[in-house]
C-alpha cells in the first residue's frame, strides 16, 4: 500500500480521503452501528484506525464513539485530532470534522450544520447532531424545535429517498413528534423493515403508539423487540422505561414497577449516567403521583447517582429532573441550592430554554412542601413553553401530569380535567378520563395514608409496648 492518501467514498456515496480501503468499511460499520444505537463502533473504528493512523474522519468517528459512552474528554481529543489531520482535505470533509469538534466541545454548530446540509445533504454525520430530542435543536431553547428539526429534513429527503433506513428513522421519529404521525409512523415502519435492529428506529415507533394513544400495542411492540437488543446498548433501559410507562398508563403498577427494578434502575442500567438518572426520576415521580409504594432505597439510589454525577446544575432539561429527585428525597436544601444554581445560570444566560426551567424547579419545590396552589399555577402557566426544555413529547408529559395533580391536590378537580382534556384530544389519548381517574384515586390515597411528599413513603407506626 501507498503512502499517500487515496480517495474512496463511504456507504452514502461521498468521497472519503484514507489510505486504506478496509479502513473506510470499517468506518462505515461504526457509523451504522452508531445510527442503529448499536454496540460496537469503538471496535470497528479502532481497528480502522490501526489500518490508518491519519484518517481524519475516522477520528472523527472515534469522538462520536467515545461520546456515547460518556467519555467526553477523549471525544473532545479524537475530535481535534480529526479536525487538524482534515484541514488539508477536501472541503466537505475539512467542514465535516469542524462541525464535529464544534459540537463536542460545546460551541456553537447549528448554523454550521445546516449550511453544511445544504451544500451536502448525504453527509449524514454533521446533520444528525441536529436530530433528536437532546440535539442541536431539542437543547437549543427553541419552542418549536420539533418544526425546525422536520424542515431542516425535508430540505434534504431529496438525496435519500424511500430506502435509507437511518434517514426514514429520523424522519419519521421528527415527524411524529411534530403531530404529523400518519406521515411518520409508515417512514419508521419501513425503516424497521430495512433493518430490524434499528434501535433508533425502534424508539421512534414506540413514541409513535403513545403520540396515537396506543398504550397495549407500544407495551406490546417493546416486550417483542426488547429481548433481540444488548442490555449494554445504550437505548435498552430507556426503551425499558416506554415499556414501563405504558404499564403504569394502562394502570398496571405492578408490572411497571417490575420493569423498573429490573431494566432502569441506577444498579441495572448500562446507559448514560443522564439518560439513567432522567428515566429514573420521571417514573418514580409518575408512578408516585398514581399512589404506587416505593420504598425509600429507590430513591436515594438515584439521589447517589446525582451526587456522583451531578453535582451543580447544567442543562436545563437535567435540572428540572434533579428537581424531581430532590422532592423525592425532600432534600429541600439541595432543592433550594438548585434553584439558586438555576437563577444564577439564567442571569449568565446559559439556560438556552429561558425561565421555564425556573418555573418548573420552583413548582417542583412547592410541591413537595405542599403548596399545591402555588404549584398548580406556575405548572400551568409553564406548561406552554415546555418544548424550550427539549425532550421529546412523552418524556415532557411529567410536567402536565404534575400540573393535574397539583391541581388535584389544590381541589380544583375541573381545571385538572381541563389540563389532561388538551392533552388526550390533541394527543396521547391514553392519557384520558380513565387515566385521570387512576390520578384521583392516587390522590385519595395519598390523603389516606398520610404519605410523605409524593414518595407516598409511609409514616413509621410506633410499636406496640
Amino acid at each position: 500500500m501507498g503512502s499517500n492518501p487515496h480517495m474512496h467514498r463511504d456507504r452514502f456515496g461521498q468521497p472519503i480521503t484514507a489510505q486504506s480501503a478496509r479502513a473506510v468499511e470499517l468506518y462505515d460499520d461504526a457509523i451504522d452501528c452508531m445510527f442503529a444505537l448499536q454496540p460496537g463502533s469503538g471496535d470497528l473504528i479502532d481497528e480502522a484506525l490501526d489500518l490508518d493512523s491519519g484518517f481524519a474522519l475516522g477520528h472523527c468517528a472515534k469522538a462520536r464513539s467515545l461520546a456515547g459512552v460518556g467519555d467526553n474528554a477523549q471525544a473532545r481529543d479524537y475530535a481535534a485530532r480529526g479536525r487538524d489531520l482534515a484541514a488539508s482535505l477536501p472541503e466537505r470533509e475539512r467542514r465535516h470534522a469542524e462541525i464535529v469538534s464544534l459540537v463536542l466541545h460545546g460551541e456553537a454548530a447549528l448554523d454550521a450544520v445546516r449550511d453544511h446540509a445544504a451544500a451536502y445533504p448525504r453527509d449524514a454525520v454533521p446533520l444528525s447532531f441536529a436530530l433528536g430530542v437532546y440535539g442541536l435543536f431539542g437543547f437549543g431553547g427553541f419552542k418549536d424545535f420539533r418544526e425546525r428539526q422536520v424542515e431542516l429534513l425535508e430540505t434534504v429527503a431529496h438525496a435519500y429517498g424511500q430506502d435509507d433506513w437511518w434517514f426514514l428513522a429520523s424522519y419519521g421519529w421528527a415527524l411524529v413528534e411534530a403531530g404529523r404521525s400518519g406521515e411518520g409512523i409508515p417512514m419508521l415502519d419501513r425503516a424497521l423493515a430495512l433493518r430490524p435492529d434499528n434501535a433508533n428506529a425502534a424508539h421512534g415507533r414506540a413514541h409513535g403508539y403513545y403520540e396515537q394513544g396506543a398504550a397495549q400495542e407500544g407495551e406490546a411492540f417493546i416486550e417483542a423487540w426488547l429481548p433481540g437488543y444488548d442490555r449494554r446498548a445504550i437505548l435498552y433501559a430507556h426503551l425499558a422505561w416506554h415499556q414501563a410507562l405504558f404499564a403504569l398508563q394502562r394502570g398496571d403498577g405492578d408490572r411497571a414497577q417490575a420493569i423498573y427494578r429490573d431494566s432502569i434502575r441506577p444498579a441495572v442500567s448500562e446507559t448514560l449516567p443522564m439518560f439513567t438518572m432522567v428515566d429514573c426520576a420521571s417514573f418514580l415521580l409518575r408512578a408516585s403521583m398514581v399512589g404506587c409504594d416505593f420504598e425509600a432505597a429507590q430513591w436515594d439510589e438515584v439521589l447517589r447517582l446525582i451526587e456522583e454525577r451531578f453535582p451543580k446544575p447544567g442543562i436545563p432539561f437535567v435540572n428540572t429532573h434533579l428537581a424531581m429527585v430532590y422532592g423525592g428525597v425532600e432534600d429541600h436544601e439541595a432543592m433550594k441550592n438548585l434553584e439558586q444554581g438555576v437563577a444564577r445560570l439564567l442571569d449568565e444566560g446559559k439556560q438556552a430554554s429561558g425561565s421555564v426551567v425556573a418555573d418548573i424547579c420552583s413548582g417542583i419545590a412547592a410541591y413537595g412542601k405542599g403548596g399545591y396552589r402555588d404549584a398548580a399555577q406556575v405548572f400551568r402557566r409553564a406548561v406552554p413553553e415546555l418544548a424550550r426544555l427539549g425532550g421529546s413529547n412523552a418524556q415532557r408529559d411529567v410536567y402536565v401530569d404534575l400540573a393535574v395533580s397539583a391541581s388535584l391536590r389544590a381541589g380544583d378537580v375541573a381545571a385538572a380535567r381541563e389540563i389532561a382534556k388538551q392533552r388526550w384530544t390533541r394527543r396521547a389519548g391514553h392519557l384520558d378520563d380513565a387515566w385521570l381517574d387512576r390520578q384521583c384515586g392516587g390522590e385519595n390515597r395519598v390523603s389516606a395514608t398520610k404519605a410523605v411528599a409524593w414518595r407516598h413513603r409511609l409514616l413509621p407506626q410506633p410499636k406496640p409496648p
